[in-house]
């Protein structure tokens, strides 16, 4: 058994990169606003300058505390192999399930946002909903879209996402048993305190992933799996950001 976290480390240690994730996009949305700069990019952005950083960071630290290596790949567990056409059968089944609990919770969204949620910055409001405006991005904005959305949040973002909480994290909750991977699935939803009314959507559609992680013993099945859903999601935002180009 992998060194275990007693269970407000572990709270802080899911929730804390969260928090200061969020109050970063929350600083940037408003500068971005004031800017005239789409605030998607705030977004997106902030994954690459606050949130990698910050757990691919803590990683290595603990890794060189461990090991003396920096890498933080020794401070990640679950590394059993996984056969490739299974592991592909896996993660697109996984990220289906995701996507489909994605597209039910958007529906509620808004009315979650205004009714439960209202009390937030209109920084973080703004993202519950998707209207279309009168804005159009240039090919250069698009470009620039492009880049951050595919590096950051379609691949960056997750696989550093997963590494931490379902290489590093969920391991050492194993003295939970089977509750190790709901404690993890939950702590990882309130995790994103930027969209809170996405929670529910984020619990019932990533348990699965987190689950069958633990079963396999297994980090590739989840970066698979999540690097899947973001690139799903960077496709629909491009597709509607070509839209609203023409």
């Amino acid at each position: 058994m992998q060194n275990q976290y007693s269970l407000p480390q572990a709270i802080f240690l899911h929730l804390a990169p969260g928090a200061i994730f969020t109050l970063f996009v929350w600083f940037a949305v408003s500068v971005f606003d004031a800017w005239g700069i789409d605030p998607i990019f705030a977004l997106f952005g902030s994954i690459g300058l606050v949130l990698v950083p910050l757990e691919l960071g803590y990683l290595a630290l603990y890794a060189h505390r461990a090991t003396g290596s920096w890498s933080p790949l020794n401070a990640v567990d679950y590394k059993e192999r996984v056969p490739r056409r299974r592991l592909a059968l896996l993660a697109a089944g996984l990220a289906a399930w995701f996507v489909l609990c994605l597209a039910v919770s958007i529906a509620f969204d808004a009315w979650i946002a205004d009714n439960v949620f209202a009390w937030m910055p209109d920084a973080l409001l703004q993202f519950a909903t998707v209207e279309e405006g009168d804005d159009t991005l240039s090919r250069g904005a698009l470009l620039a879209f492009l880049v951050i959305a595919f590096a950051f949040n379609g691949i960056a973002g997750p696989v550093t996402e997963e590494l931490y909480f379902r290489g590093h994290l969920l391991p050492r909750l194993s003295r939970y048993g089977r509750g190790a991977p709901i404690l993890n699935t939950v702590l990882f939803a309130v995790y994103h305190f930027f969209s809170p009314w996405r929670y529910p959507a984020i619990i019932i559609g990533f348990l699965p992933i987190t689950w069958a992680t633990w079963r396999m013993r297994s980090v590739v099945v989840s970066i698979a799996a999540h690097v899947t859903i973001n690139m799903v999601t960077v496709l629909l935002l491009l597709a509607a950001a070509l839209a609203s180009t023409e």
